[in-house]
């Protein structure tokens, strides 16, 4: 059996890559390609792109506490200044550098607003460079076709669509970190001094981007091929001084401005708290959350690969068979060891969070592009059983989605199935029945449309695999996942969100208070509501109800034990938003405050 692997690869000085140095990583043999298909396949990345991340992308409202949380900082730079270091609400140091901020910012201020799309936009932004830093890296190191299916695979696996369209820092750091890495294995195939531009760059942006994590991904990823080729040669030319006097400027100039503006409680939450302290699991430092072991980890990795998880076996079958070729010079060994490190370091980490992982998502794309276009290049017969997977995941997948369509047709035509669950499921969990009720009767069409579509991509994807036509595989499921993917975004997650969100609630809040009287929290704090609120709202913490201000906003489960301690003194502002059973908050006033 041959591959593009089988010859030794050529560097770009044109000498055998046997001759070469060791730490030299290669890629395979580089079949023919033009400039306008390349032309023609980045294209397609950039439609896909914006089908499946920029439409519907301020469609929803905030309803989570992350999103508001760095919306927060975004709306004090555009309507308070403080680029260096603003406070949310007025009182707290934000958690991340700000990169992510500084691009959310400057986005509101040419949209004019800072309201979701604008706030969202740097995520979708920094995900679509990333998503061609993919694709060029597999025109480059394979062919435009690879590049191609890299990107696309990318682009749908579950934690990337859902990172690329949240108002949070972690696709920035990602971009950052793979600039940094690119940059680094092309260094190494040609030992150019101009990819340590990239390299830096990407270490620079990826420190403004989540913080000192920028830099020891990227060194011990380069550590790694280092000690793996047992050679210090292309340490000695990394201009290691230079590089660090770039990133010291480029990053550490900001690191410098923010101690001097927040002193040691900037370097405690953003120095030692989201890093030190969020590494090592110790009670004492007061940084307890998302523990978990470090298996959990891997389900994450496996579960936001999806729905091109499947293929992995494929890659490990295939490697495998082929180890007795494979060099530590390989391009495939780097885009492992940068994966392994990526994941290794992560789930060391005390703290663990699914989207953690996203760092090592672009070189797992690549790794898939390049067996998706070598089994569609293979003999008839081989990869048969990986057909045979693929087929009966688009028949489980079909089969889901039909029954989905059948469920969700019923309901539009008035059969109370959600009532009929509701009945049957415990209190709090029959709003959610409701809510599922409303959004298929109210936007019935588009939802049924959109399930007939998928079920009918994921037919070609069954039909396909038994004809082993691998092409057609791809096409089916990639359509069928990009179709639920905007079912989600453009109708599902804004009909959630309208039920969960604080938007229409504080804007009642608004009108119910009035202009020039003060608001605060008592005994809770949503940085939603803060949002909406769109100004600062204290946390009173004095003697309730004697020093306490006319208008507190209190939580609905909280409420009851408060009234208590009123002593009468404090009544519900009844508002249209109380109604609704998924709102948890309530505004209460000093009886005779009007």
């Amino acid at each position: 059996m041959t591959m593009d692997s089988d010859r030794p690869p050529a560097t770009d000085a044109g000498s055998p890559a046997a001759e070469a140095p060791a730490a030299v990583v290669t890629a395979p043999e580089r079949r023919t390609w033009t400039a306008p298909a390349m032309v023609l396949y980045g294209a397609v990345v950039i439609l896909a792109w914006a089908a499946l991340e920029l439409w519907g992308l301020g469609a929803a409202p905030f309803h989570t506490k992350g999103e508001p949380r760095e919306a927060l900082v975004v709306w004090e730079m555009t309507h308070h200044g403080g680029w260096i270091l603003p406070e949310r609400n007025g009182n707290e140091l934000p958690s991340k550098p700000p990169l992510f901020h500084w691009l959310g910012a400057l986005t509101a201020l040419l949209h004019g607003e800072t309201d979701e799309w604008a706030i969202r936009l740097p995520s979708a932004g920094t995900s679509l460079l990333a998503l061609m830093a993919v694709f060029a890296a597999g025109c480059a190191l394979w062919n435009p076709r690879t590049g191609l299916l890299s990107a696309l695979m990318l682009m749908t696996t579950f934690e990337w669509a859902r990172a690329a369209t949240n108002a949070r820092v972690d696709m920035t750091l990602t971009l950052g970190l793979q600039i940094a890495f690119l940059g680094l294995l092309f260094f190494l195939r040609t030992r150019a001094a101009r990819w340590l531009v990239p390299m830096y760059l990407g270490i620079t942006l990826a420190v403004l981007g989540k913080g000192p994590v920028g830099i020891v991904l990227p060194g011990l990823v380069a550590l790694a091929m280092v000690v793996l080729a047992w050679d210090l040669t292309p340490l000695r030319r990394m201009r290691l001084f230079t590089g660090a006097v770039a990133v010291g400027i480029g990053a550490g100039t900001w690191y410098v401005l923010a101690l001097i503006v927040g002193g040691y409680g900037f370097f405690r939450k953003q120095i030692l708290g989201e890093n030190l302290f969020t590494f090592v699991d110790n009670p004492e430092f007061g940084y307890r959350g998302h523990r978990h072991p470090w298996y959990y980890m891997l389900g994450a990795l496996l579960l936001g690969v999806l729905p091109w998880t499947v293929a992995l076996p494929g890659i490990v079958a295939r490697l495998w068979r082929q180890r007795r070729e494979l060099r530590r010079d390989d391009v495939r060994v780097y885009l492992l060891v940068w994966s392994a490190i990526v994941f290794v370091f992560y789930a060391a980490a005390a703290s663990k969070r699914s989207v953690y992982l996203l760092g090592l998502y672009p070189a797992l794309a690549l790794l898939l592009g390049w067996w998706w276009d070598q089994v569609s290049r293979a003999p008839p017969g081989e990869g048969d059983w990986m057909a045979r997977v693929f087929g009966f995941l688009g028949w489980l997948l079909m089969v889901t989605v039909g029954l989905l369509l059948v469920v969700a047709g019923l309901e539009a035509l008035g059969v109370p199935l959600a009532a009929m669950v509701a009945a049957r499921v415990p209190a709090d969990a029959q709003a959610y029945c409701t809510m599922v009720s409303d959004l298929v009767r109210d936007d019935h069409w588009r939802l049924l449309g959109l399930l007939l579509a998928a079920a009918g991509a994921l037919y070609i994807t069954v039909r396909e695999a038994r004809a082993r036509q691998w092409l057609g595989i791809f096409a089916g499921l990639w359509s069928a996942t990009a179709i639920l993917l905007v079912l989600v975004s453009v109708i599902v997650l804004p009909a959630v969100a309208e039920r969960l969100t604080f938007r229409d609630f504080m804007t009642e809040v608004r009108r119910a208070v009035g202009p020039g009287k003060g608001l605060s929290f008592y005994r809770t704090f949503e940085y939603g509501a803060v949002y909406y609120w769109q100004g600062h709202i204290a946390e009173f913490q004095g003697d309730f109800p004697a020093a306490a201000p006319e208008y507190l906003l209190v939580s609905k489960i909280d409420w009851p034990d408060i009234q208590k301690t009123a002593a009468g003194e404090y009544e519900v502002v009844p508002l249209p938003a109380d109604r609704d059973p998924f709102a948890e908050l309530v505004l209460i006033r000093r009886r005779g405050a009007e």
